[in-house]
């Protein structure tokens, strides 16, 4: 069995990959990691997230019941309506989020720093959905979401700001004197441990930077195989021309032919020009007779 060309180039290229190797692994290293105060750190920050999930309910509309008994009406009363609390669940997701809520908290966990924050959103999906994807659903559940480089500080940040809105929430209602039957009522349901958010793994870079390196030596190892066979092809046609010119006579076949032409042309034109106008003819001498003769007066 034939072993493949490109098999064939890597191993003769062996060494310059082992090289390329350890370049690659140095590459890598200083992309994920970097030296801070003598120790190795990570050079992306982890990011993390944890949620507490709030029921939105009323004694108006118990979670359990399925069938409300009647009412009886007042002559000049309009009966009373229950409120959306799929729509109060986003007003409160919104009151979450905003600069008050954000200060009570900082009071409490300490100020936010870039990599941290504190959001809420109303959940369309079910326990195992992931909002990233909106569902169909439209719940009355709140989810309270902190976010840090830090997996405990994400908790922190969550179950507080989940506690000082049911605070905030009754205190309101107190100060209006609001009847317990008319209140809106929370319900923690869940408080989840902080999660690694994805796209956000320092492995990435690492993973990144040493194939593209090694890749750059798996290119120039055949890039370096490839002019080597060219030379190679070059070279043996040199040979083949010189080894055909010695061993042919003039006029066998059409190399040699070719070879006989040029060589002709070549003595032809290095031989020196042939102009008459260059030689002088010098007159014949006159007979020895006519030289002597002597005129007859």
């Amino acid at each position: 069995m034939e072993v493949p060309r490109y098999l064939q180039v890597l191993w003769a290229s062996k060494w310059l990959l082992l090289v390329g190797v350890v370049v690659a692994a140095a590459a890598a290293f200083l992309a994920g990691f970097k030296f801070v105060d003598g120790e190795v750190v990570p050079r992306a920050d982890q990011q993390y997230t944890a949620s507490t999930t709030i029921l939105v309910s009323s004694q108006t509309q118990p979670l359990y019941q399925a069938v409300l008994p009647g009412q009886e009406l007042v002559e000049g009363e309009t009966p009373p309506e229950d409120v959306d609390l799929t729509s109060k669940a986003i007003l409160y997701a919104y009151l979450i989020s905003g600069t008050d809520m954000r200060d009570q908290v900082e009071a409490i966990v300490g100020e936010l720093d870039d990599t941290e924050g504190l959001t809420a959103l109303r959940r369309t999906t079910q326990p195992g959905g992931d909002e990233a994807f909106p569902g169909r659903y439209v719940l009355p559940i709140l989810d309270v979401v902190g976010g840090s480089d830090d997996p405990e500080r994400a908790e922190e940040i969550s179950r507080t700001a989940a506690t000082l809105f049911q605070e905030q929430a009754l205190a309101d209602q107190e100060a209006v004197e609001m009847p317990e039957s008319e209140r809106v009522t929370f319900e923690m349901l869940d408080q989840s441990d902080a999660v690694a958010d994805e796209g956000s793994n320092p492995a990435i870079p690492i993973v990144v930077a040493f194939l593209g390196v090694f890749l750059l030596f798996v290119a120039a190892a055949f890039i370096v195989a490839g002019a080597k066979s060219s030379r190679a092809r070059k070279r043996a046609a040199r040979e083949a021309a010189a080894a055909a010119g010695a061993a042919g006579e003039p006029g066998d076949g059409p190399a040699a032919a070719d070879v006989d032409r040029r060589s002709r042309r070549r003595r032809e034109d290095t031989a020196a020009p042939t102009d008459p106008a260059d030689h002088e003819f010098e007159p014949a001498p006159e007979s020895a007779d006519e030289s002597e003769r002597v005129p007859t007066p």
